[in-house]
């Protein structure tokens, strides 16, 4: 069933949703498909470029690729939760292990998709996850 387009998100949610993922070409994508949606979204090609900008703190929702060059999707929320920031993570891979899954739910992580994440699932997701953060 399609969802319907939205020219703002659900219930007027303006926080950011940070996309970080090394693959450009996906990131660019996934970008173009949330800001569609009416999603404000801030990209990212790194753990350490998100970590840079201080913008990370107030965001959303974080979607994130598992398997990156230098720092995890994991490894960044872990150290997100070592400053204490809270936020909302969807954690998206080509290959989640038993390992990986268990890592991901011990450290909050709000959902798994697996890599390639159709478009009406993708959005399902992040609507939940902001539902349930208010």
């Amino acid at each position: 069933m399609p969802l319907p387009r939205k020219h703002s998100p659900p219930n007027g949610i303006q926080k950011a949703i940070c996309i970080v993922d090394d693959d450009e070409a996906v990131a660019d994508s996934l970008q173009a498909l949330l800001e569609t949606f009416g999603f404000n979204v801030q990209s990212y090609s790194s753990g350490s470029e998100f970590f840079a900008d201080e913008r990370h703190r107030a965001a959303g929702c974080l979607l994130i690729d598992q398997h990156m060059p230098g720092a995890s999707g994991l490894d960044v929320v872990d150290n997100l939760r070592k400053e204490g920031v809270q936020i909302p993570t969807i954690l998206i891979s080509g290959r989640l292990d038993a390992s990986t899954r268990e890592r991901a739910t011990r450290l909050g992580v709000r959902e798994l998709l697996d890599k390639p994440v159709a478009a009406c699932r993708l959005i399902q997701a992040i609507r939940t996850t902001l539902a349930n953060i208010r």
